[in-house]
């Protein structure tokens, strides 16, 4: 069992398909009344019926006033990190702080090279990614003068800033054992997703993975998010014990769902799903 006694959090993952983008900030609305913590929005900016993923999360958090949004995940090999840092800190002292940061090493590489973009190696983009994140938090830091002479990405003497408005989270989507002990070792929070990663011994074995990197940098493995995407169209009575042995038994404490978004289906969410989760949660650990 592995349970990191974390408290839940909930969220909802959307799809920027440009066909409406007026649903999706009324969606994110919605979220935000029903009292969700987390919006996600994935980002493939090679994708011609998607909008951006930064400049949709921007205006959603200027209609919001709870939720925290996040890209989910944001594609590096596309985005350089010391520009990404700067965007990520603007939007959150614009939205008081509620801005987290999604991080993958990329994928897709045919339509990333389409858009210009480089086609890495799996060793070559987790060395990047570790590299972006060394980037990122010199840029958030109050050096006078940050440098960094990464192989891929790299600072010669830039000044940083300006500070978020908090400590914004670095959440990795990886799966394979060096991205994984990259989390544990540097990351804040784990954002795997449901078809990559399904509950069962693969699953407790990457939380291994991510707590071992942990205890070897001096780090207490409870202090690393665990988020999961997944599928919320299932019912309720599905849901309610799926999220609980998640929480339970394989550590998860963040739960973003993906589906249609109609509004039926997230108040469905809010009222059939999220507290029953909570009270299990809650009876779980109180024994």
């Amino acid at each position: 069992m592995t349970d990191y006694g974390r408290d839940l959090e909930f969220g909802y993952f959307l799809t920027p398909t440009a066909d409406d983008p007026a649903r999706l900030v009324a969606a994110a609305q919605q979220l935000d009344k029903l009292g969700f913590e987390l919006l996600g929005v994935q980002d493939h900016p090679y994708q011609g019926s998607f909008l951006d993923t930064w400049t949709l999360l921007s205006v959603i958090a200027a209609r919001t006033s709870r939720l925290r949004v996040f890209p989910d995940v944001a594609s590096l090999p596309l985005r350089p990190p010391a520009v990404l840092a700067k965007s990520a800190a603007t939007l959150d002292l614009l939205s008081g702080g509620r801005v987290e940061l999604g991080l993958g090493a990329g994928a897709f590489w045919d339509a990333i090279a389409a858009m210009g973009g480089p086609r890495r190696s799996p060793g070559e983009a987790i060395d990047a990614l570790r590299e972006a994140i060394d980037v990122v938090r010199l840029m958030w830091s109050d050096q006078r003068a940050a440098r960094s002479a990464g192989k891929t990405y790299s600072l010669g003497g830039v000044h940083p800033g300006p500070r978020p408005a908090h400590d914004i989270g670095i959440w990795l989507g990886v799966y394979k054992p060096k991205g994984l002990a990259l989390v544990g070792s540097t990351a804040d929070g784990w954002l795997p997703t449901m078809g990559y990663l399904d509950p069962g011994n693969a699953m407790s074995e990457a939380h291994a993975r991510i707590d071992e990197a942990a205890d070897a940098a001096g780090r207490d493995p409870a202090t690393i998010r665990r988020i999961y995407n997944l599928d919320g169209q299932a019912p309720a009575a599905h849901l309610v014990p799926l999220l609980t042995e998640l929480a339970i038994e394989y550590g998860m404490d963040g739960f973003v769902f993906g589906g249609r978004g109609t509004r039926d289906e997230l108040t469905r969410l809010a009222a059939e799903v999220v507290p029953a989760v909570r009270e299990a949660v809650r009876a779980e650990r109180a024994r």
